[in-house]
């Protein structure tokens, strides 16, 4: 049995009153070990079992993205094994490490590719435009019932909407964060100094900046600085900007990594954390 049925059976995500279809399924080994095993699994192939697959709860895919040539064909399998899966479609292929992804032919002339997970994440969100979730190094699933984001862009709507939502103001660079930072009270502000802004953090001033480890940020006569303090508090009037402009960049940040040419994909290559996906705004406190 493949490592993808055996992730599937280990982590319960096939139940024997559930069904499953493996599509793709080469010969049809896992799927005669499913069988015997007393699963109600079924299985596809262009080419060993080419009859036309029914839907079923839990879709594998294992394998398959990643000998595909061409990027409309590699969309166009995920999109119909998509549309056969009631509950969750389970993928497994090849992922490379680093900041590049590779294809190649093989010493028998059959194409081989490898995604970043970066890639492979955004080449699915962008087709099917739900969330996938890593399951194991090179395993990921996605569920109907999981997040669903916005329709995904071509690449002239993107830079249209990119457009627009520049003139709603300034946008930080990509790696700017807003941090918190404490002072100590000078004795004459004593009893002067509102904290309810500053509950856990008695005895001390709390500030807020914008920090940005490779400049970008608009400084005094137009000098590009690191550093940039948000005065008010974390209830003020410049924070709430701050935030309207943190979020402007969130949304570009989503369109661009769901274009559905994936146009941008190269531009998350160092990201850790895709907490712009959900229009989510992190204070480091």
């Amino acid at each position: 049995m493949s490592c993808l049925s055996r992730k599937m059976l280990n982590m319960g995500l096939l139940t024997k009153s559930e069904t499953h279809l493996d599509y793709g399924c080469g010969y049809g080994k896992d799927v005669e070990e499913l069988i015997d095993l007393g699963y109600q699994s079924t299985g596809y192939d262009p080419y060993y079992f080419p009859r036309c697959p029914e839907k079923a709860d839990i879709v594998t895919l294992g394998y398959v993205l990643n000998v595909i040539d061409s990027f409309e064909e590699r969309q166009e399998t995920l999109i119909k094994a998509w549309e056969l899966t009631n509950k969750h479609l389970i993928i497994s292929t090849n992922i490379k490490g680093g900041k590049g992804s590779f294809h190649q032919n093989t010493k028998i002339e059959t194409f081989r590719k490898s995604f970043t997970s970066i890639e492979l994440k955004g080449f699915t969100e962008s087709t099917l435009g739900y969330e996938l979730i890593r399951i194991d190094k090179d395993k990921f699933i996605i569920s109907r019932d999981g997040f669903k984001y916005d329709s995904p862009m071509n690449y002239d709507q993107v830079i249209d909407k990119i457009e627009q939502i520049k003139l709603e103001g300034w946008i930080p660079p990509n790696l700017a964060v807003i941090k918190g930072y404490c002072t100590d009270f000078k004795p004459r502000y004593i009893g002067k100094i509102d904290t309810t802004d500053n509950p856990d953090f008695p005895g001390r001033i709390r500030h807020y900046r914008i920090y940005s480890k490779t400049g970008g940020l608009p400084g005094k006569n137009g000098y590009d600085i690191k550093c940039l303090h948000i005065p008010g508090g974390k209830q003020g009037e410049a924070m709430q900007e701050a935030i309207a402009a943190f979020k402007r960049r969130n949304l570009i940040n989503k369109i661009k990594f769901h274009c559905i040419e994936q146009k941008f994909i190269e531009e998350f290559a160092g990201f850790k954390k895709f907490d712009f996906l959900k229009d989510i705004v992190t204070f480091y406190e």
